[in-house]
């Protein structure tokens, strides 16, 4: 084998192993932002249920297109900015297609720049939100919850990335309005101060905008997980490839030395018979 094919080899080798502290790289920064963002999952979470229980103690008798439903449909699509997160943003997407073909929604809010491509030229859609938050924010919920009121949405449906385990964040649907009060809480009632319309509406979008931040951060824990999972995967394929390659430059390069062996010893056998 020629010098040109080992050198050829040789550079497939190093280029990989390059690529593979990248992946070992960006592995280790998923999992440094996942203990970050657990814990403001974990404080999202008791945010939601603390609004829960002053929502539970509310009878809503005002007129709001979260309680009656009578207005527009939409459907919010909560993706990533980032990509190297495997199939993720693409099963995201995928489910919401779905869901709109079969539910047909009315118009179509999208959060996240790699769902942008798919989304851009979608006749329903009313805003992509591109590059909202690295980590979710309640202002961009309540600056969400703000669009739809203006639009005089009524029911929405989520499309986001439930986090089940480490290795397992998959597309879930959420209904976020109408609200239903099936449990409501009998006892303590509120008095309401300012007038009680305008502090019932208020809570409405409160609460609204308090789903929508904790599903945000399910799917901002979803796509580190998938991002961790997908530069592990990519970094243990680049270690089987060095492996392959090198098996590969050995056998080259000892059938190299093997043929100029072979060359010298005919050579010498050639002058020994002049």
């Amino acid at each position: 084998m020629s010098r040109g094919k080992l050198l050829q080899i040789k550079r497939r080798i190093n280029a990989t192993q390059s690529l593979k502290k990248i992946t070992k790289a960006m592995e280790m920064v998923s999992t440094a932002q996942i203990k970050k963002v657990e814990k403001r999952l974990k404080m999202a979470r008791e945010f939601l249920n603390e609004t829960k229980n002053i929502v539970e103690k509310v009878h809503f008798d005002v007129k709001h297109p979260f309680i009656n439903g009578e207005g527009k449909s939409a459907l919010v699509v909560i993706g990533t900015d980032m990509g190297l997160c495997g199939s993720f943003p693409s099963e995201i997407a995928k489910k919401a297609l779905s869901l709109d073909k079969k539910e047909n929604f009315d118009y179509i809010y999208v959060v996240g720049t790699k769902l942008a491509p798919i989304f851009k030229k979608h006749e329903k859609i009313q805003r992509i939100y591109e590059h909202a938050y690295e980590v979710p924010t309640f202002e961009f919920a309540q600056t969400l919850i703000s669009d739809l009121v203006l639009n005089n949405v009524s029911k929405v449906k989520v499309i986001y990335g439930k986090f089940r385990s480490k290795l397992a964040q998959i597309p879930d649907v959420f209904q976020l309005v109408p609200f239903t009060q099936e449990n409501e809480k009998k006892g303590d009632r509120y008095e309401f101060e300012p007038l009680e319309d305008e502090f019932q509406i208020k809570l409405i979008e409160f609460y609204a905008a308090s789903v929508l931040f904790s599903l945000a951060f399910e799917t901002k824990i979803s796509e580190l997980y998938a991002r961790q999972n997908a530069m592990r995967n990519a970094t243990e394929n680049a270690e089987e490839v060095v492996r392959l390659l090198t098996i590969e430059y050995n056998k080259a390069r000892q059938a190299s030395i093997t043929q100029e062996l072979i060359e010298i010893v005919t050579g010498a056998d050639a002058l020994k018979e002049d």
